[in-house]
């Protein structure tokens, strides 16, 4: 078994730290970032929440410019240092989107995906090409979090629904990322319980799959969603409802 992560000797690389999970991390870290990082946690994220015909050139590529292609700049820029030292962490915040779709996620799925491919495929670049097994690569893939990100979305009130498909609170989804990073072993988070059922859902006659995909209600969720992160210029400014609830 390998020793306990020495936090005192790490430089911890965190993107997406303005809100959310990533500022969370930052904050719990307390990052020296100087230097070259031994830590990569790339969690920049964001949303549109628009079906796919209102979806614009430009909501498509913040979408994936945020979601995908900073991991492969970030991954281009540090990784070298990370394979010519032999060790190191990269951790890939996904989602449990990336293996399911539902409606109005169309751009967020999408991207996702990408990054489950992406994880997989580095995965094997450390492993067989530079022969570095002691880069470890970890995929979180959590369910619903209550962060920014998210918090225009409506979910079912039903008790039942909030026991079975329980949304996570930030600092749980840190926790878990911390506790990989100690134990210095690659691997897939899924979060909360009912993730780890999810891609079981693929395999499964479509007449299930509608059955889960109804139960669940995702295809509404999005319904009336506001974007509250990551919004461009001309976006203007967040509806003067949501600032009130926001408030409340």
């Amino acid at each position: 078994m390998l020793p306990r992560l020495d936090w005192g000797e790490q430089i911890i690389l965190i993107t997406g730290g303005a809100s959310g999970i990533g500022s969370i991390l930052a904050k719990t870290m307390a990052i020296r970032n100087v230097g070259h990082p031994t830590i990569l946690i790339n969690s920049a994220g964001v949303v549109q929440g628009k079906l796919i015909t209102e979806l614009s050139p430009e909501d498509v590529k913040q979408t994936f410019d945020t979601n995908v292609l900073s991991h492969f700049w970030i991954l281009n820029t540090f990784l070298p240092h990370m394979i010519q030292r032999g060790a190191g962490h990269i951790v890939t915040l996904g989602s449990i989107l990336g293996l399911v779709g539902v409606a109005q996620m169309t751009d967020y799925s999408a991207s996702k995906a990408a990054l489950n491919n992406l994880h997989e495929s580095l995965r094997y670049e450390l492993d067989k090409r530079h022969k570095t097994p002691r880069i470890r690569t970890t995929l979180v893939l959590p369910g619903h979090t209550l962060t920014p990100l998210f918090s225009r979305m409506s979910l079912p009130e039903a008790f039942w629904y909030k026991f079975f498909v329980p949304s996570l609170p930030p600092h749980m989804v840190t926790k878990a990322i911390i506790a990989a990073l100690d134990n210095q072993e690659s691997g897939t988070i899924y979060m909360p319980f009912y993730t780890h059922f999810v891609p079981m859902i693929k395999v499964l006659p479509s007449f299930c799959r509608d059955f889960f995909q109804w139960v669940s209600q995702a295809d509404y969720s999005m319904r009336g969603f506001v974007k509250v992160t990551a919004r461009r210029p001309e976006e203007g400014e967040i509806p003067p409802e949501e600032k009130r609830s926001k408030s409340e």
